[in-house]
């Protein structure tokens, strides 16, 4: 009897273990005459599905599959991302849901606020890909292009929405009136934690202040909220050198004018208020700094040695 039952066991955990191998992501071959790493991992993004059945593969196949795939993003250049998602959902459209399948998996990886996979540009790229699709339905897609939208916004090299703000004093003004060769858009909500800590990082942030008190830097503090009860509760927790703002018409969320689902939310802005950094912190925002102040003095240093020469 107890041999009986140690062999139903057995077969029991090798029928699992069979199904267990069969339920594995399908990985493909790499030609062994491909060895460069980048000519290697652009060829495994563009067939990186090639082995999938979307119709039999399970939620959690197509999830580990997707999980693994973010690893080469590095490796991508943005013309062979695009090629790989754009092979994904041709690989998926032989089944009626896996282009919906696909843009599940990137929302929840790619664009979710807390997932260490966030990646804005792979997002796009893959609702590129899927929103131009046949199998997605028009209701389907609407959230997605929703996204998309905000994604195009504001991005780096690119002009930052204008918007109107109301001052501390009452005074009202716009983005595009803010006179600096170098703005720093703080959004934040004041009970966030997150929120509190990264502005504490931009006061101690000294390359920052420096360029600050030389005139050289702007910090505009934006609560994007009409609440004014809560913005008059916590004015005096932005620092008096920074342009207290809120944000009184209440346009910033209700038009999605900025990508506000998480807070803080910081943008480095130029003269001309074209995006240098988008969604960067306030360490990015010093080194940034610190590279351009570098770059300049070796320049200035460059053209001092040239004119001694002549």
């Amino acid at each position: 009897e107890i041999m009986k039952r140690i062999l139903i066991v057995f077969l029991l955990l090798a029928a699992a273990s069979s199904v267990a191998a069969q339920e594995k992501f399908p990985m493909i071959t790499i030609p062994e005459e491909i060895a460069d790493h980048v000519a290697r991992a652009k060829y495994l993004g563009e067939h990186y599905w090639d082995n999938v059945d979307f119709n039999a593969a399970s939620d959690e196949v197509l999830e580990q599959g997707f999980v693994d795939m973010v690893s080469i993003f590095a490796l991508l250049d943005d013309e062979a991302l695009d090629l790989s998602w754009a092979a994904a959902v041709k690989r998926a459209e032989a089944s009626k849901t896996g282009v919906v399948r696909l843009l599940a998996l990137g929302d929840k990886y790619l664009y979710g606020v807390s997932s260490p996979m966030y990646n804005e540009s792979a997002y796009r790229s893959l609702l590129r890909a899927g929103l131009v699709s046949k199998k997605i339905a028009k209701a389907d897609k609407a959230p997605y292009q929703k996204h998309l939208v905000l994604l195009e916004m504001n991005n780096a090299g690119s002009a930052a929405v204008d918007f109107e703000f109301e001052q501390a004093d009452g005074a009202r003004s716009k983005l595009s009136e803010v006179v600096s060769p170098v703005t720093i858009l703080f959004f934040y909500d004041p009970d966030c934690v997150d929120c509190k800590i990264e502005r504490f990082r931009l006061t101690q942030a000294r390359l920052t202040n420096y360029l600050q008190r030389a005139g050289g830097v702007t910090v505009l503090a934006v609560f994007p909220s009409a609440d004014a009860e809560a913005w008059e509760k916590h004015k005096s927790d932005i620092p008096a050198e920074w342009i207290n703002a809120r944000d009184a018409a209440g346009r910033l969320k209700s038009e999605n004018l900025y990508d506000l689902r998480a807070m803080p939310r910081l943008y480095l802005l130029d003269d001309k208020k074209q995006v240098l950094l988008k969604n960067t912190t306030a360490a990015q925002i010093e080194s940034y700094l610190t590279e351009v102040m570098r770059s300049a003095a070796e320049s200035q240093a460059a053209e001092g040695a040239a004119e001694a020469a002549e």
